[in-house]
């Protein structure tokens, strides 16, 4: 169990920041029940409850050693949007989720909208549950023998793209590390069948914790239209630029969706 009660901790922003796309399930209004590599905990404002043995792995998986004050402090003082959208977004973290389940979450997420992309990794997952027995989200291995009925998990063309992820998987053509290096690692991401770009900076930004890397969706185009006469802003380029992206894309959203 870990008690933490901080300012810049807050469970409902970061499942709303769009960085989450499988694991967590809503208890109550402050309330998740998250499942990440085969661990689960319930999480509120002010507390992990956890076995004590999966201390650290909740502390890793949260962030919890990084001082998100210290990159809110060092963000650029004249950028009264980015300055705004801190203020919005603060409690806001980047999860150091697993790489195998990021991954398949950001190249499921591809031309999808959120409530579509949970309903098929759930799909998954269901299917995987009647056919390996496994108890939650199927590794690359159970992936790999449910490859055949992918087609009938709503994925649509996505489905050939982890059809053919797993057959590389299970046949060691390909292995599920990346290299050290963040620009060799995007290479590395880009040789994988069906993903871009976009998807490569969130499997590093979200699966590695690259936090230099910014990805950039249509609301980032639309923060840069709205507020920085559609030029990227010096922050892109930040060591921070993955987190001043999060809290970017949450205010913009939240200011759209009101």
């Amino acid at each position: 169990m870990i008690y933490y009660d901080s300012q810049y901790f807050d469970p409902v922003k970061i499942c709303e920041s769009g960085q989450v796309l499988l694991g967590w399930t809503k208890l109550s209004e402050d309330a998740y029940e998250v499942v990440s590599a085969g661990k689960r905990a319930e999480v509120t404002k002010t507390l992990i409850s956890c076995p004590d043995c999966d201390n650290d792995f909740w502390s890793e998986y949260f962030d919890l050693a990084c001082d998100y004050e210290k990159i809110e402090a060092l963000a650029p003082k004249n950028d009264i949007f980015l300055r705004k959208a801190l203020e919005h977004g603060r409690g806001i973290r980047i999860l150091r989720q697993n790489l195998w389940e990021t991954l398949v979450s950001f190249i499921v997420s591809q031309n999808n909208n959120i409530p579509r992309i949970t309903k098929t990794l759930n799909i998954i997952q269901k299917k995987a549950m009647e056919k390996t027995g496994c108890t939650y989200f199927p590794n690359p291995e159970e992936l790999y023998e449910i490859r055949e009925d992918l087609g009938d998990c709503g994925l649509g063309y996505r489905d050939a793209y982890l059809k053919k992820l797993s057959e590389e998987l299970h046949s060691g053509i390909r292995e599920l590390k990346f290299d050290s290096d963040t620009e060799k690692a995007y290479k590395e991401l880009l040789s994988v069948t069906g993903i871009g770009p976009k998807v490569a900076n969130c499997v590093l930004l979200f699966g590695l914790h690259r936090m230099e890397r910014c990805p950039v969706d249509t609301w980032m185009k639309q923060v840069f239209a709205n507020h920085y006469d559609g030029k990227e802003p010096a922050w892109t380029k930040s060591p921070y630029a993955g987190y001043y992206q999060q809290v970017a894309f949450f205010y913009e959203r939240g200011k759209t969706d009101k």
